[in-house]
Parts: C-alpha cells; structure tokens; sequence
C-alpha cells in the first residue's frame, strides 16, 4: 500500500508501473479479494496508470541471497533498532529519493565509501556496538565504550564524551542529527569527515 501510495504522489508521468513482491500470499489474497484496503489504492493508481503485479520469489536458488533474506526474515521480528527518524521523516525521504537524479544529486556525488557510511549511520544497520549486540552477538556489550549509555548513531554524533573533540572540531555550535544524516552535501561531508576523524568503523 505504500508503494501505491508513493507512485500516486510521484510526479512522474509514466504509463506504466510494475510491483514485485516476494509475498506470493498478499498477491493470492488480492486476486480472491482479501485485502479491499489495497485493492483500493491499486484501484487509485490504476486510474492514470497500467498496473502490473509481479511475484518474485525471495532471492531464489542464490545462496547468498537466501542467507540474507534469512536474516531479513529474523529481523523482522525482533526489536528494531532505535532511531530519531519518524515515520512520516521516512515518507519524506523516500519520496526524496524517487525525485529525477538531477534534483539529488549531492549524495550520489560522493564516494561510494561515504554512501555506505551514511546509509549505515541512517537505518541503525552498522557496526556499532548496538546493533552488532543484539543483532549479531558480536560484540560483549551495546555499551560505548564511554560506558555512559548504548553506542549508536545518535550517541556518536550527538553526545559521546569520548569523541566530544573531534566533534567540536568538525561542528563547533550544535547541529540537530537530521541535519548530520540528511543535510546538504556540505553537511553530509562534515559527517563523513567526523566518522574518520574519530577512527570509527560503522
């Protein structure tokens, strides 16, 4: 449903649009009339557009992929990682994303190492004690090592003693932790800078 609603707000004019989906069982319970919610929104879309619904099935016969799609399974049934990105900031940022290239550019301009580093930061999904806790059990503790409170994104960028000098160094007045992950290029470059700066590996 946030798809349809995504391309329904999407100023692009295209005639055709194709969902895949890997949940064979949303798509059977659709065709037997199951789900009036999104068949409504389908319904909306397929009013200017031609509506495609395609089953993919989940990284089949990869074994790579398998095992990811695994752990996406795990994961989503555990506690997700907290986060200060609220879910209508989420809707702004896809839709962001799904702007022509020329109007987003500042991102996809930087390096692909400065791309990961800051996806990472963004969803929660890095190598931060956190995350590598309770996701993994990789690491002893969630605990940064300041002993103050869990390592993650926030705490990095925002409050941990231990880096307040490189911090103050690249941002010397506060900046909010929206401007640090989804700033202007200039304010994605300060962040980038600090993560190295800092010998931190997200």
């Amino acid at each position: 449903m946030q798809a349809a609603s995504l391309v329904q707000d999407s100023a692009d004019p295209c005639y055709q649009v194709v969902f895949l989906s890997d949940a064979l069982s949303v798509l059977q319970a659709l065709e037997n009339d199951k789900l009036p919610q999104l068949a409504k929104a389908l319904q909306l879309v397929r009013q200017t557009r031609r509506v495609v619904l395609q089953w993919v099935p989940a990284h089949c016969g990869i074994p790579g992929n398998e095992r990811a799609d695994e752990l996406a399974k795990e994961g989503a049934v555990e506690d997700q990682p907290e986060n200060s990105v609220s879910f209508s900031e989420q809707n702004t940022i896809i839709k962001a994303l799904m702007r022509p290239r020329t109007n987003r550019d500042d991102y996809h301009t930087m390096s692909r190492e400065q791309q990961v580093n800051l996806i990472r930061l963004r969803t929660g999904h890095n190598r931060l004690n956190a995350h590598m806790n309770r996701k993994f059990k990789l690491a002893p503790s969630p605990t940064c090592a300041c002993g103050q409170e869990d390592q993650t994104t926030e705490h990095i960028l925002q409050r941990c003693p231990l880096l307040d000098e490189e911090r103050k160094e690249v941002w010397p007045s506060p900046i909010p932790l929206q401007t640090k992950l989804y700033g202007s290029r200039q304010e994605l470059e300060k962040t980038t800078t600090f993560i190295t700066s800092a010998g931190l590996i997200v």
